[in-house]
């Protein structure tokens, strides 16, 4: 592991350290990387750095399923992070919602992060939409309480990340090879800049405000690869939706040394034309590596739809204070993403659900009033 890099990705659960250690995989030596779970018989676990957290109350054997008992896990042993900690200005988290240690977890260890002054930037999945609205309903909850915590959000169906899969195994290691490709390219922007940088400090600054984002990522070669980057990523169905308009933009070019002027310029035109007419800020960095991107280009992609924490007060690590939250709270004290009058205690969870949010927002029940 590296002790010269600013920035720790954090694989939390099982799902999340299966997409940390396709990253690690990707990205080669130099990465800081930490696996955080409740079960310890991982077998990929000899020669990763790992903390085991609930190891008194769960015994290492997972929180089966238990997005509770996951949580109370974490409250019990989350501090076992802090001997990995020393230098991080930055943590990248992947992580499953839905349900074990992945929806239970990662909300405390954001919170811990950002007791240590550290912005964390947090990619996970949803359940398949097969999976039920139970689990879907447990996702919906930990997201909000998360996209609150985190200072930027990617959540990423698995629906979407499957395509056409004809077999379960073959759609979980399309779903992890997706997720760690474009972690990987976010990733090799900060750490291995070209010319026109974004260093870890800036990347930290733009990202300390950012809020919920989509990203995708895609490769092309050819005389006209630049223009094909940008046409495929305007059809990217991980670009399709979003809740909001696009308010800032991250692009990254990535390729060997024969980038060419041009190609950065019609990447530049083409996403702001399909993506940036109401973006405030958008931000382009390159990365040279003939070794890895020779005769190819990767564009991967970052949209952030709003910047819920812009000119709000924030306490370390840019966490949202109450009173900011409660500014933006509607007429009943509960804003659209917000826990009210009782931002200040801890959350009454109960199956996986915020009891403390009202049951008509908790399950998207429209009233007439």
């Amino acid at each position: 592991m590296s002790d010269t890099s600013s920035m720790l990705l954090i694989g939390i659960g099982g799902g999340g350290s299966a997409i940390a250690r396709g990253v690690r995989r990707a990205f080669g030596e130099g990465l800081r990387y930490l696996a955080v779970d409740t079960d310890a018989s991982g077998s990929d676990r000899a020669d990763e750095p790992f903390v085991l957290i609930g190891g008194d109350r769960l015994s290492g054997r997972g929180s089966g399923g238990d997005v509770v008992a996951a949580r109370l896990a974490a409250e019990d042993s989350i501090s076992a992070m802090d001997q990995y900690l020393d230098g991080v200005r930055l943590a990248v988290i992947t992580t499953s919602l839905g349900g074990g240690t992945g929806g239970g977890a990662s909300l405390e260890a954001i919170k811990h992060l950002s007791e240590h002054g550290i912005p964390s930037v947090v990619f996970a999945t949803t359940p398949f939409t097969f999976e039920g609205e139970d689990r879907q309903r447990t996702a919906r909850g930990v997201m909000t309480m998360i996209e609150e915590a985190a200072n930027a959000t990617f959540f990423v169906p698995l629906d979407k990340l499957v395509g056409d899969a004809e077999t379960m195994d073959e759609g979980m290691r399309r779903a992890v090879d997706t997720m760690a490709s474009a972690v990987t390219l976010f990733w090799r922007l900060v750490e291995k800049p070209g010319y026109l940088r974004l260093d870890a400090e800036r990347i930290r600054h733009l990202l300390a405000k950012a809020g919920r984002g989509r990203f995708a990522a895609v490769t092309m070669q050819g005389p006209s690869r630049a223009a094909d980057a940008v046409d495929a990523l305007t059809r990217a169905p991980l670009l399709a939706t979003g809740s909001g308009p696009v308010r800032a933009i991250l692009c990254g070019v990535l390729a060997g040394d024969d980038l060419r002027l041009k190609e950065i310029g019609d990447i530049s035109d083409g996403i702001r034309a399909a993506f940036g007419s109401h973006a405030a800020s958008f931000e382009l960095a390159t990365v040279n590596d003939e070794e890895t991107f020779s005769g190819r280009i990767s564009v991967v992609l970052l949209l952030f739809e709003a910047n819920v924490k812009d000119g709000s007060e924030e306490k370390p690590g840019g966490v949202m204070s109450p009173k900011r939250r409660k500014k933006q709270s509607g007429p009943l004290g509960v804003g659209p993403q917000g826990r009210g009058r009782f931002n200040n205690a801890e959350p009454t969870i109960w199956n996986g659900e915020d009891l403390d949010i009202p049951t008509f927002l908790r399950r998207n029940i429209n009233l007439d009033v």
